[in-house]
């Protein structure tokens, strides 16, 4: 069966109100019921959740290549859950029902879009035991673990498709760029040998790499294989399941990860199509031995660089890095302080120059009306935060604002201080500020990292 690799058109696939940082079960919930009562699938109650969320099954098709699907086993990791229900979109579409049919003849595809709606529901990677479900593929300690080795057990298919997120900190191999799609065929023993049926997934992968790599060029990497006998990839691959892992990662200007979700549906399209016509068996395993391995740690959300620090007697010229919190309390910290030339950022100055000086904290004792333009004349004075009653402070300034921020940067800049500081010339004059990791020139309050760029 031939199908083209790219869904040229995909917007009108995509399913709406998925376009955000977290999803939870509610998210997804009407779209369950939608499907329940669609004739082309069947939806089934796997079981309930540690919190008696209910965690379904939908199983589409009738052929003997069978395929098991998951995602956010990981609460916190929801890319794959939206690119699974722009999935289902195209698949349900009319203008699809030849090739569908077709598709269907050969395969049948199990999917459980939601696996740790606990987890989803708190934004965290753990199920509400605290259990990380990928670790509980020996014990099975977790009803959610559980859930799943019995669906694999009862299914026993041919393809596992293990769908995460990995953190935006990790860089394509030595590229200066977010690994957005990081791809693995799990080793299925400590000796990371290969037999057939990792070779068959390591195929796979082959089969889209070229495609990866001109729609994303130098964004792509590859996770080590290191066996990990508790994880649930590496269990299936050890019975003889064809395993592809899929770990989403970030793209320059996309906080909630639209990029990885689009490479996402086209990837199950690619490879739904490539095992109904065993069409991968033609691809060159060196492809997949070319992509890059990821690079931990190797990017940073924001770089300073030529930053002059001094501290008494001594004067260094360092480079600073800045992550930002997106979720939870939102604030931004310093990473690190150094020689980070090794390093690659979303957002990468250079502050040439330009000394460190600590802000100020304005005190609230009465009333203030904070715009914009008052906020750049009290940065331009030193103070770069507020502290105090709140209910004193009317703040309409586009500027961020920060009422008594925890852990304010101390005289010299140090790891895990909120990334909240001035930026001084020679002459001691402010010239930039950066307020909670966002850069901001003064006089002009220019902010040339605004969070979502």
């Amino acid at each position: 069966m031939a199908k083209a690799m790219t869904i040229p058109d995909y917007h009108p696939y995509q399913q709406a109100h998925l376009n955000k940082p977290q999803l939870q079960f509610s998210d997804i919930a009407p779209l369950i019921e939608h499907y329940q009562v669609q004739p082309w699938l069947t939806v089934t109650e796997l079981g309930r959740s540690v919190k008696q969320q209910p965690i379904y099954q939908l199983q589409l098709g009738q052929g003997d290549k069978r395929i098991l699907a998951w995602s956010q086993m990981h609460g916190d990791e929801s890319t794959a859950t939206a690119a699974l229900f722009d999935l289902l979109n195209y698949l349900q579409a009319p203008e699809q029902a030849a090739w569908r049919e077709q598709l269907f003849a050969e395969i049948t595809l199990y999917i459980i879009p939601m696996l740790n709606p606990d987890g989803a529901a708190k934004h965290s990677r753990v199920n509400a035991q605290g259990i990380d479900i990928n670790r509980d593929a020996l014990a099975l300690q977790s009803p959610e673990g559980q859930l799943l080795m019995a669906a694999a057990k009862q299914i026993k298919p041919h393809f596992a498709f293990n769908l995460h997120d990995q953190n935006r900190f990790h860089a394509a191999g030595p590229y200066p760029n977010p690994a957005t799609i990081s791809l693995l065929a799990p080793a299925y023993n400590a000796e990371r040998e290969i037999n057939a049926s990792r070779r068959a997934a390591m195929q796979l992968i082959a089969h889209v790499q070229p495609w990866l790599e001109q729609q994303i060029p130098q964004h792509i990497g590859r996770y080590a294989d290191d066996w990990s006998a508790r994880s649930f990839g590496d269990t299936f691959a050890a019975m003889g399941i064809s395993t592809v892992l899929v770990e989403s990662g970030a793209y320059r200007g996309d906080d909630n990860r639209q990029m990885a979700r689009w490479l996402n549906f086209q990837l199950y399209v690619a490879w739904l199509a490539a095992i109904a016509s065993d069409s991968y068996q033609q691809a060159d395993v060196a492809l997949y031995n070319a992509i890059p391995f990821n690079r931990s740690g190797g990017m940073k959300d924001v770089l300073l660089q030529g930053l002059t620090v001094s501290i008494g007697d001594t004067t260094a010229t360092v480079d600073l890095a800045i992550n930002l919190a997106l979720t939870g309390d939102r604030r931004a910290r310093i990473d690190e302080l150094g020689d980070l030339s090794l390093f690659s950022a979303f957002h990468q100055f250079s502050v040439q120059g330009l000394a460190f000086k600590a802000g100020q904290a304005y005190p609230l004792n009465t009333a203030l009306s904070l715009d914009t333009e008052a906020h750049l004349a009290l940065l331009q004075q030193g103070y770069t935060h507020f502290s105090g009653d709140k209910a004193l402070l009317q703040a309409s300034s586009r500027l961020p604002v920060l009422l008594n921020p925890l852990r304010p940067t101390q005289g010299s800049p140090q790891l895990w201080q909120g990334a909240t500081f001035l930026l001084v010339n020679t002459q001691g004059k402010v010239v930039q500020a950066v307020l909670n990791g966002q850069l901001i020139s003064v006089p002009s309050g220019v902010i040339h990292n605004p969070l979502g760029t």
